[in-house]
């Protein structure tokens, strides 16, 4: 007599894990692929983008703010202060109106909604990682001295990742019910950019509260602990850590609550 022995089942979860892990490669191509579609220069544009917009705000500020000694090398401070704002430009800006550009794949595909802002969070990251070899080439060019603990600002970008993660999850939950989000988010991007001190100093601001508002923006402690570590060799403090950090858990938690609260809906909306 035979006895027929059912194989154990693969765990669903692993399972969900290696088709979204799937699905997130192949969108994090196309996002590249849609981003640089008729262009000539491609990819390269990655590296050329924060180069043009340090060129033209150098032109611009830097008989305003280059000389003060807060600065060192303007091009350098313009450079890194772009580069780590764009993270979070680039990943919030693109998952904005990332659930409902792709209503028709999640109509006929099952696949978990946050693999979305996923996508454009690590598309950022490789942005990044090109950005920041053209300020390597800038730094090499000006004579910018190197400091080791240029190494140590990998141990920030994961606090600006999930920070961004945080937004990214909330403002595409918005998006689904409240379209007019976009508009208003393009503003708010553009407050945020002239409230953190990407090409001036905040010891510059002499109005108490306007000073208060950019020391309690989470974007001034992520840009400042770069600059720091790649134009002084200063690490920054335990406690300039715990700040970036808290910033980023806080936002991620927030963020895929109000994201995994609204899923159920997203489907009657999209």
């Amino acid at each position: 007599m035979l006895i027929k022995v059912n194989k154990p089942k693969k765990n669903d979860f692993v399972v969900q894990m290696k088709k979204n892990s799937y699905i997130l490669s192949a969108m994090i191509k196309r996002n590249f692929k849609v981003q640089y579609r008729g262009s000539v220069l491609g990819v390269l544009w990655t590296i050329l983008n924060p180069l043009l917009n340090m060129c033209v705000l150098a032109l611009v500020f830097s008989n305003f703010f280059g000389s003060s000694p807060e600065v060192g090398i303007y091009a350098i401070y313009l450079l890194v202060g772009t580069i780590i704002f764009n993270i979070t430009k680039q990943s919030t800006v693109q998952s904005l109106d990332s659930l409902v550009c792709n209503s028709d794949l999640i109509k006929k595909v099952k696949i978990s909604y946050s693999v979305f802002p996923l996508s454009n969070m690590f598309t950022s990251l490789v942005n990044f990682g090109m950005s920041f070899i053209a300020l390597i080439v800038v730094m090499l060019f000006v004579h910018q001295q190197f400091y080791w603990t240029l190494l140590l600002v990998a141990t920030i970008i994961p606090a600006i990742m999930l920070f961004s993660l945080g937004i990214s999850y909330f403002v595409s939950a918005l998006f689904v019910f409240f379209r007019d989000i976009k508009n208003l988010y393009d503003v708010g991007m553009t407050l945020w950019y002239y409230l953190t001190p990407i090409f001036y100093t905040a010891s510059i601001i002499n109005i108490w509260w306007v000073q208060k508002i950019i020391y309690l923006n989470p974007m001034y402690h992520f840009v400042t602990a770069a600059r720091d570590m790649i134009q002084w060799g200063v690490v920054p403090s335990g406690m300039e850590y715990l700040i970036m950090y808290g910033w980023a858990f806080g936002l991620l938690a927030l963020g895929y609550l109000v994201f995994r609260a609204c899923r159920k809906k997203y489907i009657l909306y999209i």
